[in-house]
């Protein structure tokens, strides 16, 4: 907060006559000045004994201090919005909506897989920095009054309880439409309480140091968030799997993606020549080439078998265990277990 200089001047005399601090705020207050600016006035000058008033030091904004608080606050709002995606995709998967598409749902391991590899790099860097300046503040306590660093802090309180607001919001709007559910109370329930906590945080930060307090209660909250950011990590790396086996799934879903694109090449076939293709070579002269035969990994060839005059099947060697069949996510046509699986299709006539 910018400080009037009639002020400071004014303050400054009466320092030097010798009047004592309480005389001057009682002065100042009745005169019609905020008491903001009255403290912010006072600490301006050291509380020494000294023939005049010794001013304090004005905070020096450093290159390099900007650079810390700028990627001390990008990591938090880095770490801020990928531990409320984690979580929704846990609440996804506990509590499925049986209207998603299946390719919708399988998205929810991508999701995991990218909140979970942002919250291991940004977290760590976060506290890192956020203990760095801390150590800062500590040995020079009027690094406290960096303008880089109330500007953003109270950006960041303006995003949460925009946040917030906006929480507030869609709760009412869908109680007011009868939609209520616990899948949607639940992701509410997480965005106002990350949003909440940040707020909160950094709100009692700006009034402790308003009130020259010390907060004992930051480390607490600092080890629950990373309580909760560790939990998160842990359950995200629990449901995706270990790399190797993240491998094994992406190829058995390049296998399903190819028996698909061949189905489709099957059904233009159809449409064009009134018949099915003898073998999978006249499916792949009929496109040009074009058509994924063979499979990426092993290299063998797709199976190929006509049943009927507009039936077929369709079969390719999968790696990963059998599905459970209880997992929303696998509740489709190319559901598959583990070896060979084959798919009984019909043709169907491609509109043009």
């Amino acid at each position: 907060m910018a400080v009037n200089e009639e002020l400071l001047n004014f303050v400054r005399d009466a320092l030097a006559r010798e009047l004592s601090r309480d005389q001057i705020e009682d002065a100042l207050l009745k005169a019609g000045w905020e008491s903001d600016q009255v403290k912010i006035a006072l600490a301006a000058f050291a509380e020494i004994e000294f023939p005049i008033p010794v001013p304090r030091p004005k905070p020096y904004l450093s290159a390099r201090e900007a650079f810390m608080y700028l990627v001390l606050f990008s990591t938090l709002y880095i770490t801020a919005y990928h531990l409320v995606s984690l979580i929704f995709q846990f609440i996804n998967r506990a509590f499925p909506d049986p209207v998603t598409p299946a390719g919708v749902i399988e998205q929810t391991l991508h999701e995991i897989r990218w909140a979970v590899a942002s919250l291991i790099i940004a977290f760590p860097i976060f506290l890192y920095v956020s203990r760095l300046l801390s150590r800062a503040v500590g040995r020079d306590p009027s690094k406290r009054a960096s303008k880089v660093r109330k500007w953003l802090t109270y950006i960041t309180l303006f995003i949460a309880a925009s946040v917030i607001i906006c929480d507030l919001i869609a709760l009412i709007n869908n109680f007011l439409g009868g939609e209520l559910s616990v899948r949607f109370l639940l992701k509410v329930l997480t965005v106002g309480i990350i949003a909440g906590g940040v707020f909160g945080y950094y709100l009692w930060d700006i009034r402790t140091e308003e009130l020259e307090m010390k907060w004992s209660g930051k480390g607490i909250f600092a080890v629950a968030v990373a309580i909760m950011v560790v939990t998160a990590v842990a359950g995200g790396l629990i449901l995706i799997g270990s790399p190797s086996q993240e491998r094994i799934r992406r190829i058995d879903a390049q296998r399903v993606a190819d028996l698909s694109a061949i189905a489709s090449n099957v059904d233009l076939y159809w449409t064009r020549h009134k018949s099915l293709p003898a073998s999978l070579t006249d499916l792949s002269k009929e496109q040009g080439g074009s058509v994924q035969l063979l499979d990426r990994d092993t290299k063998q060839p797709y199976e190929y078998r006509m049943l009927s005059d507009s039936t077929y099947e369709l079969c390719a060697h999968f790696s990963q265990m059998p599905t459970d069949k209880s997992d929303t996510l696998h509740k489709n046509f190319w559901a598959h277990g583990q070896g060979r699986q084959c798919f009984n299709l019909k043709v169907q006539e491609v509109k043009r």
